[in-house]
């Protein structure tokens, strides 16, 4: 079983200049999913070479705003990119 998780932000909604909110990006037997989607986790993916049309699933933990106001960004990049289908896949 292979297992890789890489934390994108683990800090609250509060701004600061070195930490991010919530966003970590799990890559489990191939599979790839990100679970939060805080502001600013496009600008962490890239940072950390993650390809966008590799993620599969998005888990939301909590309706928090810090952990999905980012959301609505990375769905229309997805859909600019990767054509309507790749944000409702089945």
């Amino acid at each position: 079983m292979s297992l890789k998780l890489t934390i994108l932000g683990c800090h609250s909604a509060t701004p600061r200049s070195l930490a991010n909110p919530s966003a970590q990006y799990l890559e489990i037997n191939g599979e790839h999913l990100l679970i939060d989607c805080a502001e600013g986790t496009q600008m962490q993916l890239r940072k950390f070479g993650v390809k966008f049309s590799r993620i599969r699933h998005i888990f939301i933990s909590h309706l928090h705003g810090d952990h999905f106001f980012g959301l609505i960004g990375l769905t229309l990049l997805l859909t600019l990119c990767f054509g309507f289908s790749a944000c409702f896949a089945r």
